[in-house]
């Protein structure tokens, strides 16, 4: 999928792309219910984007990545920069606590379904941005 992904944007809007795949990992009730499953489909994702010089990201809560594969504690790849969600409205990191092996993240997805010039918008905050 990561390869199919990529050559389309390539072949189609490459000079629209960030630059940056962000790999969603949330929603439980999407993924198996085999946590060893989940790990090697993950695993499988990253090692594309590697594969294919992709820069990536991850886009996680340490609720949802408990609840995919097990614990907070499962880690692999801390190389690719962490957006994590806590809708606490708060623009800060102040909040993070370690999950991934992430120690400090890149950016928070800090509030959700907001409206801006009639758009429905998820607020983020990052010293990066």
């Amino acid at each position: 999928q990561v390869t199919e992904m990529l050559d389309h944007i390539n072949s189609n809007c490459k000079s629209v792309f960030s630059g940056r795949v962000w790999l969603d990992i949330e929603g439980s009730q999407y993924w198996s219910t085999s946590t060893a499953t989940n790990k090697a489909w993950y695993e499988s994702l990253v090692d594309a984007c590697h594969a294919h010089a992709a820069s990536c990201g991850v886009y996680s809560a340490s609720s949802q990545w408990s609840a995919i594969f097990g614990a907070t504690s499962y880690s692999y790849d801390t190389s690719l920069p962490l957006w994590y969600a806590h809708y606490d409205n708060v623009e800060s990191f102040s909040d993070f606590s370690s999950f991934g092996g992430w120690t400090s993240p890149h950016a928070k997805q800090y509030m959700g379904d907001v409206y801006s010039c009639s758009f429905g918008v998820d607020k983020n905050y990052s010293p990066d941005f």
